[in-house]
């Protein structure tokens, strides 16, 4: 009885040491101590040991690890930037359905930080966009947008315009307003040109002036109260849970999050 008892504690005891080993286990460990040591959290802030760490983890093959390594290959944070190995980490974490690498994969492309190349970046971005990824539907808007498939790019930028991205909802509002790739709706377009332009992006002011002209005080006032409305539930403080704040987020090609902010973008 006690052998069989000792054998028991024996096999709970190699069990647990077994995960405790296991990659997986300590790819995500290794890559929660790197943000911490980013943050300054339980430990004092070291960036080298933070790259360090998240190094380890994405080599363990862990698909946030590998993404965040891309980032900081492509903005050179203490590293040498080098947006040949941004893309190959960026390409590890999309292989495993991470959405956030897969737009920023798509970025790259499209940004020519590599040589230029439309269908890889429609490629990830499309990945990014079927996830439900925001900016991946947008960037994917764009790339539609420069190759005249208005149909797809009003489907992308309309997408992404209901997740809160200020860029999406100008693009989406012009669509609507010159009625391509959507039948036109003046004063569709002008609720959501406002809502862009209410969330920061000034750029949609030059339409809103030319179509309150064009729709007269009473539909533009009914125009209004329905942006009013869209913007309790298409904002980005409402619907990014945490995927929104970095410097560039509403650049027209928007910069890459940091590592701490890509855990709330997934």
């Amino acid at each position: 009885m006690r052998r069989a008892f000792s054998l028991l504690v024996f096999l709970a005891l190699f069990s647990a040491s077994a995960f405790s080993q296991t990659p997986g286990v300590n790819a995500q460990r290794l890559f929660e101590k790197g943000l911490d040591s980013l943050a300054g959290i339980g430990v004092s802030q070291n960036d080298l040991n933070a790259i360090d760490y998240i190094h380890r983890s994405a080599d363990l093959g862990y698909a946030p690890a590998q993404t965040a390594m891309g980032y900081f290959y492509e903005t050179g944070f203490r590293v040498s930037a080098d947006p040949n190995a941004a893309a190959e980490w960026y390409k590890k974490g999309a292989r495993q359905d991470d959405r956030v690498g897969s737009w920023l994969l798509g970025r790259l492309y499209y940004t020519a930080a590599l040589p230029r190349d439309l269908d890889a970046a429609e490629t990830a971005l499309k990945r990014s966009a079927d996830q439900g990824d925001p900016f991946g539907a947008y960037l994917l808007g764009l790339v539609k947008l420069e190759r005249n498939d208005y149909i797809t790019a009003a489907t992308m930028f309309r997408k992404a315009a209901m997740q809160g991205i200020p860029l999406a909802q100008q693009h989406w509002g012009e669509l609507l307003k010159d009625g391509k790739g959507v039948d036109a709706d003046k004063a569709q377009a002008y609720t959501w040109l406002l809502v862009s332009y209410d969330a920061g992006n000034l750029k949609a002011g030059n339409d809103l002036t030319a179509l309150e002209a064009a729709l007269g005080s009473t539909q533009a006032d009914a125009a209004k109260a329905k942006a009013r409305e869209l913007e309790q539930t298409v904002t980005r403080a409402v619907v990014a849970r945490g995927c929104t704040g970095w410097p560039g987020e509403l650049d027209a090609v928007p910069t890459p999050p940091p590592p701490d902010i890509q855990r709330f973008c997934r």
